[in-house]
C-alpha cells in the first residue's frame, strides 16, 4: 500500500512539475519582446504609403495604418489637409500603396479633426486580402518602454527605427493648441507623420505626429511626439 501510494505522489509531483513547465513556457512566449525584425515584418502589410496632392498646390506625404478588415485608415490630419490664407482645405486626391506595391490606389477620406490631427480613411476598393494592425493601449506605457516608429520617413518607403517612452503621457503645446501626447526619444522625419508608433509587442500604441522647434527655430531631433492610440480610438468610436 506503501509503495502505491508513493508511486501515486510521484506521478502527481512529474505531472504538476510538467504543467508548471508547459505554463512557464506559454509565458515565455507571449510576453517575450518581439526583435526589430519580427515586428517589421508583423506589421509591414498593415502600414501604407500615403500621398495626397491638389494641382497647384504640392503633395504631402506621410503613412497610413490599417485598423479594419474594409480598408479603413487612420493617419494625422495634417498629411490630407493643406492652409491657404489661414482657411484649412482637404487635399482633392489622395492615395495609399502597399509596401509590396508600386503604385499607388484611391483613398477616401472620411472625417478628420484639425484640433487633434486625426483623419480617418479608407481604401476606395480592396481587391487583396486586408491584414488590420494589432491595437494595443497607450494608458499602459511606462517610461523607458521599447518603442519602435514604422512609417514612410523622408519619402524613401517604409522603415523602422527603435526608441524608448521619454514621457508616457504629457501636455504639449503645438501649432497654437494644447494635445495630450506621447513623448518618445525617437528619430522621426517627414513622411512619418500619422505613422505608427508600435510596442515590444508589435501593437500599435500611437500616432508619430511631430517634433519641435527650439527658440531659434531650428527642429528639435531625436525627440518626438505621438497621439496616444486610446485618443485615435476614441475619437473614431465618439464621432
Amino acid at each position: 500500500m506503501v509503495k502505491k501510494n508513493t508511486s501515486l505522489i510521484i506521478i502527481i509531483y512529474f505531472s504538476i512539475i510538467s504543467v508548471a513547465s508547459l505554463g512557464l513556457v506559454i509565458y515565455l512566449l507571449t510576453t517575450k519582446p518581439l526583435s526589430a525584425n519580427n515586428i517589421f515584418n508583423s506589421c509591414e502589410l498593415s502600414i501604407l504609403e500615403l500621398k495626397a496632392e491638389t494641382e497647384g498646390v504640392g503633395i504631402s506625404y506621410g503613412t497610413a495604418e490599417l485598423i479594419s478588415s474594409d480598408g479603413t485608415m487612420i493617419t494625422n490630419a495634417h498629411v490630407v489637409t493643406y492652409t491657404r490664407l489661414s482657411e484649412k482645405y482637404i487635399f482633392e486626391n489622395i492615395s495609399a500603396r502597399f509596401v509590396d506595391e508600386e503604385n499607388f490606389r484611391e483613398v477616401e477620406l472620411i472625417k478628420y479633426d484639425i484640433d487633434l490631427d486625426i483623419a480617418v480613411l479608407k481604401l476606395a476598393t480592396i481587391d487583396r486580402k486586408i491584414i488590420p494592425i494589432k491595437i494595443g493601449d497607450s494608458s499602459k506605457l511606462v517610461y523607458g518602454d521599447d518603442v519602435y516608429a514604422i512609417g514612410n520617413l523622408s519619402n524613401y518607403g517604409l522603415s523602422i527605427n527603435k526608441g524608448i517612452i521619454s514621457i508616457p503621457s504629457v501636455n504639449v503645446t503645438y501649432n497654437g493648441g494644447t494635445r495630450n501626447v506621447i513623448q518618445c526619444d525617437l528619430t522621426i522625419s517627414d513622411g512619418n507623420s500619422g505613422g505608427a508608433l508600435i510596442n515590444s509587442k508589435g501593437k500599435l500604441v500611437g500616432l508619430t505626429t511631430f517634433r519641435l522647434k527650439d527658440q531659434s527655430n531650428n527642429i528639435i531631433y531625436g525627440i518626438s511626439y505621438c497621439i496616444p492610440i486610446n485618443t485615435v480610438m476614441a475619437y473614431i468610436e465618439n464621432n
